[in-house]
């Protein structure tokens, strides 16, 4: 099966002045911790469970500990497994979370996060992108090439860290 968009997204919030712009951190601990409840992927915008008014409040608050990932991930109910680590693109990122359970991870650069899922066996591949939306593949290399495009059209940077979490 290509890779298939289950539904699009938008992210055009802001909080407390013009440089807190996005929801995108919240939200991906948000999607992360839903996927993990459930034990799958999400299969519905709904199945987040936040609506983006709650996720934006939730994101002033949470912005201030960009720097503190330990608070920031327990304050959305997750914990972190391991550490943080820097990473240099895609390809090192999809193989950190492929190899360390529970496979659900949030991933950013300088000024975005995402996040990626490994379920079933290494048979279903998930990217959430909260300026897009979540995209689904059998094929980790399908899925790695249509993030990279992706990437490169609407970012100016790759991956920078990687950091898998669990309930």
């Amino acid at each position: 099966m290509p890779v298939r968009q289950l539904f699009q997204m938008q992210n055009n919030f802001r909080q407390r002045t013009p440089n807190d712009e996005g929801i995108c951190t919240v939200t991906a601990l948000q999607w992360a911790k839903k996927c993990l409840q459930l034990n799958r992927g999400i299969g519905s915008y709904v199945e987040l469970g936040l609506s983006d008014h709650q996720r934006n409040a939730l994101m002033a608050v949470w912005r201030r500990y960009d720097n503190q990932p330990t608070q920031q991930t327990a304050g959305m109910g997750l914990r972190i497994v391991g550490t943080d680590r820097r990473v240099n693109g895609l390809r090192v990122m999809q193989g950190i979370v492929a190899n360390t359970a529970p496979h659900v991870a949030i991933f950013w650069n300088s000024f975005h996060t995402m996040g990626y899922r490994v379920g079933r066996n290494n048979s279903e591949f998930e990217w959430f992108d909260n300026n897009h939306g979540l995209y689904l593949a059998n094929n980790a290399d399908e899925l790695f090439q249509t993030m990279n495009a992706y990437m490169a059209a609407h970012y100016r940077e790759t991956v920078q860290g990687v950091r898998v979490v669990q309930i």
